[in-house]
């Protein structure tokens, strides 16, 4: 049931994202349209809890372009298509019918062909950095006292990583001001 409420944020910021990520390209091949259309059918019907205003996706991805460089926007779109893949394997593994599966396979099979071609790199490596990190036990006592421990050493590294990227912000808008005077 929670699938079928949720489905038709998925599919939205599916076709969204597609869309998105071509920059208004035509990005949905019709068969791929039509497989999205039949499983919404499937799946979505007369369900208020889709307008709630608690979308799964979409305020990341109206803030993604915003507040975010792009690699960053790289980086979460990565992820949000990594995890689509995941919501979708679920959905295929307890789905009881082959049509269904298949559809289910169908658009995976682009989402990941998707992710492949417009968000290559290391993104899968910063992908398993993070996810090593969100795993970290902020109760455990041994946790706490080797954090403690590393504070100074990360804290220094944080503290070159802003200053660094200070550095390029400088350059980049003398590089500007440069230029818009020469204009």
């Amino acid at each position: 049931m929670i699938a079928q409420q949720t489905m038709a944020f998925f599919w939205g910021v599916c076709l969204l994202s597609l869309g998105w990520m071509t920059y208004g390209e035509a990005s949905v091949s019709e068969n791929l349209d039509k497989s999205i259309d039949e499983l919404k059918a499937y799946y979505i019907k007369d369900d208020h809890e889709l307008h709630n205003a608690h979308p799964v996706f979409l305020r990341v991805i109206k803030d993604l372009r915003v507040n975010l460089e792009e690699t960053e926007q790289n980086l979460l779109m990565s992820i949000i298509m990594d995890t689509y893949n995941r919501i979708f394997t679920r959905m295929e593994n307890d789905s009881k019918d082959e049509a269904t599966k298949e559809k289910l396979e169908h658009v995976k099979d682009h989402l990941e062909e998707l992710q492949k071609n417009y968000f290559p790199g290391k993104s899968a490596e910063l992908k398993t950095y993070a996810e090593t990190l969100w795993a970290i036990k902020a109760d455990d006592p041994v946790v706490q006292r080797k954090a403690l421990f590393e504070l100074k050493r990360v804290y220094r590294e944080a503290t070159q990583l802003r200053n660094l990227k200070n550095k390029e912000r400088r350059r980049r808008q003398a590089k500007l001001t440069k230029k818009n005077q020469k204009s």
